[in-house]
C-alpha cells in the first residue's frame, strides 16, 4: 500500500560518523584476513610438497592407485555423472540432470536474499528456534551437495595415471603423435568408425569410442576402460 508506514529499527553501532571502531579495516581485519590467506597457502604448499604423484618410471604406480584421494576434479566428476549413466533408453532423462537440477539450485541461490530477508527490516527479530531451523536447512542443502561430490568423485584414480602414460611405454602412452592434423583426421576417425562402442564395455553398448564420456571412465577405472 502507498499510505502503508513502515517502522525500521535502527541500531546505534550504525550511527554517523561511519565507519567506526568496530568496522575499522586497519589493522585488526587486515592482519586476520591476511593471517588466514598465509596459513591457506602453507597449508597448500606442506601438502603438495608431502603427497605430489609419483614420477619414478623405475617404480610407477599401479593402475588402481589413488582411489580416494581428493583431487579439484571431483566437483565436475559430479555434473558430469548424468553423461555417464542415463544413456540408451534412459538418455531422455539427461536434460533433467544436466540441465533442470542446475537451473533449479541457481534460481534457489537467487532467491536466497529474498526467500531469508533479515527479519529486522520489518521490525521483528528472528527467534532463536527459527535460526537453528534456517541453519540446519542450509547445512542440509550443503551436505547433500557435498556427499553428491564425495560420492561421485572417490574412485578417481589420481595418482596411477603414469603407470602407463610414461615414455617407457611408447608414443601413444606418454608422448602426443608427431602429427596431430593427421591422427585425428585419419586415425581417430578409423577409431570412431570401427570401434562404435566404449572400450572396456562387457556388453559392447553405449557411447562412441573413446569420446569424454569414455575419458571419464578411463580416469575411474584405467584398468577396465581402455
Amino acid at each position: 500500500m502507498a499510505g502503508e508506514e513502515r517502522e525500521i529499527v535502527k541500531d546505534p553501532k550504525y550511527d554517523p560518523p561511519y565507519p567506526q571502531s568496530f568496522y575499522a579495516f586497519w589493522p585488526r581485519h587486515a592482519i586476520k584476513a591476511s593471517t588466514l590467506v598465509a596459513l591457506l597457502f602453507l597449508m597448500l604448499i606442506l601438502l603438495a610438497s608431502y603427497f605430489r604423484v609419483p614420477t619414478d618410471l623405475n617404480m610407477p604406480p599401479l593402475p588402481d592407485e589413488g582411489a580416494n584421494i581428493p583431487a579439484p576434479e571431483w566437483y565436475l566428476f559430479l555434473l558430469f555423472q548424468p553423461f555417464w549413466y542415463l544413456v540408451g533408453d534412459y538418455a531422455k532423462w539427461l536434460s533433467v540432470g544436466t540441465f533442470w537440477l542446475p537451473f533449479v539450485a541457481l534460481v534457489f541461490l537467487l532467491l536466497v536474499p529474498v526467500m531469508f530477508k533479515r527479519r529486522k527490516q520489518r521490525g521483528v527479530r528472528m527467534s532463536i528456534a527459527n535460526k537453528v531451523v534456517l541453519a540446519l536447512i542450509l547445512w542440509g542443502f550443503w551436505g547433500a551437495f557435498m556427499a553428491g561430490v564425495v560420492g561421485a568423485g572417490h574412485p578417481a584414480k589420481t595418482t596411477g595415471c603414469t603407470s602407463c602414460h610414461n615414455p617407457m611405454m611408447g608414443v601413444r602412452q606418454a608422448l602426443p603423435p608427431a602429427d596431430m592434423a593427421d591422427y585425428y583426421n585419419v586415425e581417430r576417425a578409423r577409431q570412431i568408425e570401427v570401434g562404435k562402442f566404449r572400450i572396456g564395455d562387457q556388453n559392447h553398448i553405449g557411447a562412441s569410442y573413446k569420446d569424454a564420456n569414455w575419458q571419464l571412465r578411463h580416469f575411474y577405472e584405467p584398468v577396465m576402460t581402455w
